[in-house]
């Protein structure tokens, strides 16, 4: 399991990835064997292993902070918030649709450094109140929030400041060209980032590359929802759906998979979907195993006037490649990846040579 859910707070899920303990683990040992104001060496043992085991979680802890100063207001503004996500590079918070209101995804997007920087002045204050080790600890608290709360303002996709820099430039012209310069923008700043990071400091490459990622995952995110949120799902599924009864057997199937060349199917009784069948249940069964014995009935399934981003978004959250379309109980239909990749491909041809759907 890539990632383990740990808490829960306001309806959120707060999970943390493997990767988060790789750099709690460096942290811990940078910790213990600095000096003040950024160490603890100069404790007792029992002292210096307390604190820097608490300093390098509550770095996250610290994080934790922020992106819930981002789901709080987003979730005010009605934007739900599936879960947060800690990981190696900091966390993110997972919301259900991207702000299109400028004011919106500004101040969803300036809250987090908000929370960040009402923690480090906290902190400050209470290390001048405070001494030994405690005194230290907040210090280090104030450091670490101040960095998190500065570094997130870079203008630079998956950062605040790339999504602030969006919803300034959203109030003046489209929302998908604001994207596309706020990602270019982003990309930019991480290309000089990975320059600099080569010469001087090998985990200032990383980050880079993250931000580069983070900010081409976005425009591609932007673009598509803007292409395939013109089209309803019934424009674009396959309606004559090749489908199979539960009584089917898996050999019968596996025949079937090297006739079509489809990877998965519905099954379906009396037009009701029961359940759907794919290449990875069947290579372990048995070629004798009927259907029904081995079908996934847990089904992901939308209706035939959603959007077709709304298909394509769903396929990314659930790294699935196909969506039975159900209609009144009834299977109408079928959607996959590469239908909704091939839609988008079209569309970028047609209006790069001046055609518009009306």
């Amino acid at each position: 399991m890539a990632s383990l859910k740990v808490a829960k707070i306001f309806g959120i899920d707060v999970k943390i990835h493997w990767s988060l303990f790789i750099i709690v683990i460096l942290l811990f040992g940078y910790f213990y064997s600095s000096s003040k104001p950024f160490g603890f060496s100069e404790l007792s043992e029992l002292e210096r292993i307390f604190y820097s085991a608490l300093a390098s979680i509550f770095v996250f802890v610290a994080v934790l902070l922020h992106e819930l100063g981002h789901s709080i207001v987003a979730i005010k503004f009605g934007i739900g918030v599936r879960e947060i996500l800690l990981f190696i590079f900091g966390g993110v918070a997972m919301m259900e649709n991207i702000p299109k209101n400028p004011r919106q995804e500004l101040l969803i997007s300036i809250a987090g450094p908000i929370v960040s920087i009402s923690v480090a002045l906290i902190s400050l204050l209470l290390s001048y109140l405070t001494f030994g080790g405690l005194s230290t600890f907040f210090l280090i608290s104030a450091y670490f929030n101040g960095i998190i709360a500065v570094f997130n303002l870079i203008p630079a996709f998956p950062m605040d400041g790339g999504r602030v820099l969006r919803s300034f430039l959203a109030r003046r012209m489209s929302y998908v060209y604001a994207t596309r310069i706020s990602a270019n923008v982003g990309k930019a700043i991480a290309v000089f980032m990975a320059v600099f990071g080569f010469f001087y400091n090998i985990w200032l490459l990383l980050i880079a590359l993250f931000i580069y990622l983070g900010a081409t995952e976005e425009e591609k995110i932007v673009t598509a929802e803007s292409l395939l949120s013109r089209f309803r799902i019934r424009d674009v599924m396959t309606s004559n759906v090749l489908s199979v009864e539960p009584e089917t057997k898996v050999a019968e199937v596996i025949d079937l998979m090297f006739k079509h060349k489809h990877l998965g199917y519905p099954v379906v009784k009396d037009g009701e979907l029961l359940g759907i069948v794919t290449l990875t249940d069947l290579i372990k069964a048995d070629r004798n195993a009927r259907i029904e014995e081995i079908m996934a009935r847990d089904v992901i399934t939308l209706k035939p006037d959603q959007s077709a981003f709304d298909a394509f978004k769903l396929m990314g959250e659930k790294r699935i490649g196909r969506i039975p379309i159900v209609e009144e109980g009834k299977l109408v239909g079928i959607v996959t990846r590469s239908d909704l990749m091939k839609l988008k491909e079209i569309i970028e041809i047609l209006e790069v040579s001046g055609w518009k759907r009306s």
